[in-house]
């Protein structure tokens, strides 16, 4: 659940404690949430630069927000689709 008046969010009525950064990350990919989002489209919109490919600044954001989002016993919410992007599986 993400509340976007209060930039919170929570699993399984978990509070997740994000930083500013990754908040924004979990909402763009909650906007666009069963779609396939590439590092282009996250780069752009939430770093608001054009997208560099020598940089992972995306992987490293990715991999901090799994952290704090994949709870024991629940299933992964974000699916690296190889040479494509991202997608957010909000089904839980």
């Amino acid at each position: 659940e993400i509340n976007l008046l209060t930039h919170t969010a929570s699993r399984a009525g978990t509070a997740i404690d994000l930083l500013p950064r990754e908040y924004q990350l979990l909402e763009y990919l909650a906007r666009h949430s069963g779609q396939i989002v590439t590092r282009t489209m996250m780069f752009e919109e939430v770093w608001h630069y054009r997208y560099g490919e020598a940089t992972n600044v995306i992987d490293v954001h990715i991999s901090k927000l799994r952290k704090k989002l994949d709870l024991p016993g629940l299933a992964p919410l974000i699916r690296t689709l190889r040479g494509s992007g991202y997608v957010l599986d909000a089904t839980d």
